[in-house]
């Protein structure tokens, strides 16, 4: 504000400076009447009448060049008198014309002058509104700065403040995992006691490097809890005799075979049911298969899904992520682990790495993804139907011949449809080949043969 005054006052210096000099540049010009600053006296201005100057000067002159010539060029004189006499009046003459062309002149020269300062006036003025104007922006600027520099410094405060929050925070983590560690080694390292608090011998009894021995077993523990499945057996013991325990086992994947999750913003997760799930149920279940649920999905996903989908109990026993073994970032099913015959189990899945331990005993089927128009489970409960009523010993080999196929149910459909054309054909030659016997001999039984040959 200090400096935007400033700056008007100089403005306001210049502006008066430059009308006090045009008023005094004009009243010093008058060529009418010269007015003393002094007194309120009239002079004449010496320069209003330039002939009268010129009368005078010519008149000096020939005055001077009169006294100073001799008589004897009286002649000679008067008529340089007559010449400059009427060099003198001609030139009288041409002053007074000049004059009163100069009087003519003077209002469009007065005009002229009041226009330029007017035009002077119009040009201060704007000269004072861009002053202004600068001004205001200047002022606006440092408005402007002066909220930016608040704006920052407000900022650097702000970082400052989370810096420290975050420095705070960061301490409380890292001393956190330190004396969680140090807790853990020291919980971990000891030896184990039992209820009378005596100690129980391990392995590294004795040895000064016991704890650290502990410790990394503690470590290996937690890893395979992890990465192994939940335990050795991931299925009881078969049923004893007078229960009936399936011949063949089948463990199938529960997503995008038998069910398809669908997730939107309104209803989250949902899983869409398969056409034909619930005849797939009645053909394969209890007590024709042993039917085993599993899936990569944790139990709090899956198990209300298939409690939904299958409420008559056919399926015999579920396992979840828990059960799976993690391996290069893929949940593997073990089927080494299911406690059965590897020769009787029946593993479907649409992963081909989700068997990679046991992939001779895997039937690849392709991935449903949600159309209702589909009738595969149809097929695959006729293949696995098939396969039961053979009754083979093995069923590896025949897993493996329709694993080859994109489709291994389309492709039992199709050899299906080739077997029973084939079955007819045979049926009916062998009815038209009993057909021509009976026509052959009923003749010579019933004695019929009317046309013999003699």
């Amino acid at each position: 504000m200090v400096a935007l005054r400033l700056v008007f006052d100089c403005v306001h210096q210049q502006f008066n400076a430059r009308l006090y000099s045009m008023v005094l540049r004009r009243s010093y010009c008058n060529e009418k009447v010269f007015k003393s600053l002094l007194t309120a006296s009239q002079v004449a201005s010496p320069f209003a009448d330039p002939a009268r100057l010129a009368s005078k000067k010519a008149a000096g002159l020939n005055g001077a060049i009169c006294f100073s010539l001799p008589l004897e060029a009286s002649a000679e004189s008067e008529q340089t008198a007559q010449i400059k006499s009427t060099t003198v009046t001609r030139s009288s003459s041409e002053d007074r014309v000049d004059k009163d062309a100069k009087e003519n002149q003077r209002p469009t020269l007065q005009l002229e002058k009041k226009l330029s300062a007017i035009e002077e006036l119009s040009l201060l003025k704007d000269h004072l509104g861009k002053v202004e104007e600068r001004s205001e922006s200047g002022g606006t600027a440092k408005a402007i700065n002066e909220s930016f520099d608040d704006e920052a410094e407000k900022e650097r405060a702000s970082q400052t403040f989370w810096n420290e929050i975050l420095a705070l925070v960061g301490a409380i983590v890292f001393g956190s995992s330190v004396i969680g560690f140090v807790a853990f080694c020291l919980y971990y390292g000891r030896a184990k006691r039992d209820a009378l608090g005596n100690v129980v011998p391990d392995e590294w009894t004795g040895s000064y490097l016991a704890p650290f021995y502990r410790i990394a077993n503690s470590f290996k523990v937690w890893r395979d809890f992890v990465v192994e499945p939940a335990r050795e057996k991931l299925l009881p013991d078969p049923l004893p005799h007078p229960y009936i325990q399936p011949k063949y086992t089948v463990v199938i994947e529960m997503k995008n075979v038998l069910v398809h999750p669908d997730w939107t913003y309104k209803t989250g997760y949902r899983f869409a049911k398969r056409p034909a799930l619930d005849y797939f149920l009645d053909v394969v279940g209890y007590p024709n298969f042993e039917v085993v649920i599993y899936t990569s999905e944790s139990m709090m996903t899956a198990h209300p899904v298939v409690d939904s989908f299958d409420p008559k109990q056919r399926i015999m026993y579920r396992l979840y992520r828990d059960c799976t073994k993690y391996m290069h970032g893929q949940h593997v099913k073990d089927l080494s682990k299911l406690n059965r015959d590897l020769s009787k189990v029946i593993f479907i899945d649409v992963d081909a790495k989700a068997a990679q331990l046991n992939p001779e005993n895997m039937l690849l089927v392709p991935e449903w993804k949600g159309n209702m128009d589909d009738t595969s489970l149809v097929d695959l409960a006729e293949l696995l139907k098939t396969i039961h009523l053979s009754d083979v010993e093995d069923v590896r080999p025949t897993l493996q011949y329709y694993s080859q196929f994109p489709d291994p149910a389309k492709e039992f459909r199709r050899r299906a449809i080739y077997l029973a054309e084939q079955e007819q054909q045979k049926k009916q030659q062998m009815e038209e080949g009993g057909r021509s016997l009976l026509k052959k001999y009923s003749g010579r039984l019933f004695g019929y043969r009317r046309h013999a040959p003699t």
